[in-house]
């Protein structure tokens, strides 16, 4: 009898050990050209909530979240360049790179992340409109892929010149393929509102209230050169884009009006990554990060982000580099 009882007590302990696995996701990480440093890590699908930090001691990390849905997590590494892995319940990778060539990162385990990584190999030394033109290929011979997913955002939606139809009709598809996957009508309705929210359009109403407590809405930045910009403690683009506009408007003796929305789970983490070049605009941090109301209404998925609104309450340019944003201020203000 007491063998019987032991092989029950084994049993469920392997059960709940089992159980425990499938609810969990694991990366290994192994680099060459980092011994010691610290990666970021965040979701923008809900694979995770807020950020997280990843320590690598001796070119080595190990790392889990729980796991009940296919996702993605983005990988920031000291350079600033993110990386994405896709994640699934149970599921354990392996994160094989040199530093010195993260687009020919490996990572092994999953059917998804090989796809992935076969898809930055092919493309490692690709033009960025050949990269591009891949990812569409790629999304056609694959439209039931988790990959196809980050690849239209990536190529075709959140880009310097989105093409909103093209990712429209290649969407259908993966939602056809994906019936399951819930994700993918939402992103066919921000891309709906995004198409909405392009040049031309009006400025829309809103009120929010600003890190500061103060309450800011549209009829505030009537008759002003406006530009809503999006950033995060994590994305050093983003930083130096909020560095340059402070720089601007004093140049020009505030001449224009900026809102910022933080992508961070706290406006804590933004003022510590802006130190001494804090910023008297007004800044809204809500904590959803990319599920926040405001962000929404603009059309702001990105980081960085930003749309210019001249004196009349119109949108003349969006998504626009650091570089050519401050040239656009000159030309409208």
């Amino acid at each position: 009898m007491k063998w019987r009882t032991y092989l029950i007590i084994i049993c469920a302990l392997l059960t709940a050990a089992c159980s425990s696995r499938r609810g969990r996701f694991r990366i290994k990480g192994h680099f060459l050209h980092i011994n010691q440093g610290q990666l970021l890590v965040y979701s923008n699908d809900g694979a995770m909530v807020g950020i997280d930090t990843i320590n690598v001691s001796g070119g080595r990390f190990s790392y889990e979240i729980p796991c009940n849905a296919p996702g993605t997590l983005m990988f920031v590494f000291p350079n600033y360049s993110e990386h994405p892995v896709f994640t699934e319940p149970g599921g354990s990778v392996d994160m094989n790179a040199d530093a010195s060539r993260l687009k020919e990162m490996e990572v092994t385990g999953t059917e998804q992340n090989k796809l992935m990584t076969n898809f930055r190999k092919q493309t490692a030394q690709m033009s960025p409109p050949e990269v591009a033109r891949h990812a569409e290929l790629f999304i056609g011979d694959h439209p039931g892929s988790h990959v196809s997913e980050y690849l239209l955002r990536r190529y075709l939606v959140v880009t310097n010149k989105p093409e909103y139809g093209k990712a429209l009709q290649l969407l259908d598809k993966m939602i056809a393929e994906q019936q399951d996957n819930g994700r993918l009508v939402r992103l066919r309705n921000d891309i709906m509102l995004m198409k909405n929210t392009g040049t031309g359009m009006t400025m829309p109403n809103f009120s929010v209230h600003s890190t500061d407590g103060r309450t800011i809405n549209n009829k505030e930045l009537q008759g002003n050169v406006t530009i809503i910009t999006t950033c995060a403690a994590w994305q050093n683009e983003s930083i130096n884009q909020l560095r340059m506009l402070k720089q601007k408007m004093k140049d020009t003796g505030n001449a224009f009006k900026v809102i910022t929305i933080c992508f961070d789970a706290s406006s804590e983490q933004i003022k510590r990554a802006l130190g001494q070049d804090s910023i008297s605009w007004p800044m809204v941090c809500d904590g959803k990060m990319f599920e926040g109301r405001l962000a929404a209404q603009f059309g702001l998925y990105n980081v960085p982000d930003n749309i210019i609104f001249n004196k009349q309450g119109r949108a003349v340019e969006r998504n626009l580099d650091t570089e050519k944003l401050i040239k656009k201020i000159d030309e409208i203000r």
